[in-house]
């Protein structure tokens, strides 16, 4: 691993989750509870629980394997996706199945917390897909799933008591293996990205259902992933074209391109927006941290901000700047994924997932 020591910060080795017997695909860090769960070729979930220890400056964060959830897929387990309540999982497998996973009872002890290393059960498989599915999201409200797949289409599932799902549209605007989707952070609004080089915005019509209101073109290869900001002005996308783009919503149903991140140098598999620490005082019109990771096993760590425009100071601009790298991230394996915590206080800290196998879980300091 190297890292460019001119910058204001650095990327810390926090923690190196081994167990996954092939590939890593994902990771996903449980909203309401300290778990963090992986996904992998080796068709498993993997949890691990973790803490920070008060006594250090530093404060240091432990993990501990706490259970592995052996997925019954009959082939990759491909992404995963916490429910906002942190009591569901779904998987995303290669086998076309959705699969939902909780704790039956989910009993919480005194403390008032449940025991996240008793037995997770399939409480439903959502069939449909007709391939591989690559990514599952679940809605900030949780009400709503929506998955994406090989054969081209985006799913959205409602969510309804004692885990039965209900297939509420299946869109297919894409013309080609749709590669992601994520969900606005206080909105109903998704986001699909496709090997056919595209984004796609849809919104539920209560006369129509859901449909598609716009498509995003100006990436020139596959868009691999996508990242709305946290306060949901911005949606950023990464693409086989080693580029990041981000995306200004200017009116309800309009979105444009404002912006475009370079620095990669092979495709950008994976990126995640987080809001971050700012590293100084003058960072006020900070929107966050974006990682960005991919076939060139780099790491950037972008801060995102606005500035009065040089055109027009009256008028504001999006501005970005690499405060963190590292390259060799997982030796020489391409890195699949990178998430940020979501948890307060640990605004620093995000985990990757590698084909080497591993899941490694790194800091922001400054330098």
């Amino acid at each position: 691993m190297t890292m460019d020591q001119d910058l204001p910060a650095r990327i810390e080795l926090v923690a190196q989750l081994e167990g996954h017997e092939d590939r890593a695909w994902h990771v996903a860090w449980n909203p309401a509870r300290p778990i963090l769960a992986s996904c992998s070729a080796d068709k498993n979930v993997r949890l691990y629980s973790y803490s920070a220890s008060p006594q250090s400056e530093e404060k240091s964060i432990s993990f501990t394997h706490l259970t592995t959830i052996p997925t019954g897929h009959a082939k990759t387990v491909r992404a995963i996706a916490w429910s906002p309540s942190g009591k569901t999982l779904a998987t995303a497998s290669f086998d076309s199945n959705i699969g939902i996973w909780a704790q039956e009872g989910d009993e919480e002890n005194e403390a008032g917390v449940s025991n996240p290393a008793g037995e997770w059960e399939c409480m439903s498989l959502l069939e449909g897909h007709e391939t591989e599915c690559k990514s599952v999201a679940y809605s900030s409200s949780g009400n709503l799933l929506a998955s994406c797949s090989r054969d081209k289409t985006v799913w959205i599932w409602e969510a309804h008591p004692d885990y039965d799902f209900e297939c509420m549209g299946v869109l297919m605007e894409h013309s080609q293996d749709v590669k992601c989707v994520a969900w606005h952070p206080t909105e109903e609004i998704l986001a699909s990205a496709s090997y056919d080089d595209t984004i796609k915005l849809y919104i539920d019509d209560p006369q129509e259902d859901w449909f598609c209101f716009q498509t995003l073109t100006g990436h020139d290869s596959t868009v691999w992933t996508l990242a709305f900001s946290p306060d949901g002005r911005y949606l950023a996308s990464g693409s086989d074209d080693c580029t990041i783009r981000i995306w200004e919503r200017v009116q309800e149903h309009k979105w444009e391109c404002v912006d475009i991140l370079e620095g990669h140098e092979r495709s950008v598999y994976s990126i995640s927006w987080g809001k971050g620490k700012p590293l100084d005082s003058g960072d006020a019109g900070s929107l966050g941290w974006l990682a960005s990771t991919g076939g060139d096993g780099v790491i950037h760590v972008w801060e995102m901000g606005v500035r009065p425009s040089e055109k027009d100071p009256s008028k504001k601009t999006i501005s970005h700047r690499v405060i963190a790298k590292i390259a060799q991230a997982h030796d020489v394996h391409d890195v699949n994924c990178v998430v940020w915590c979501p948890r307060k206080g640990f605004e620093d800290t995000f985990a990757t997932a590698g084909d080497d196998g591993l899941v490694k879980v790194w800091k922001v300091a400054p330098s």
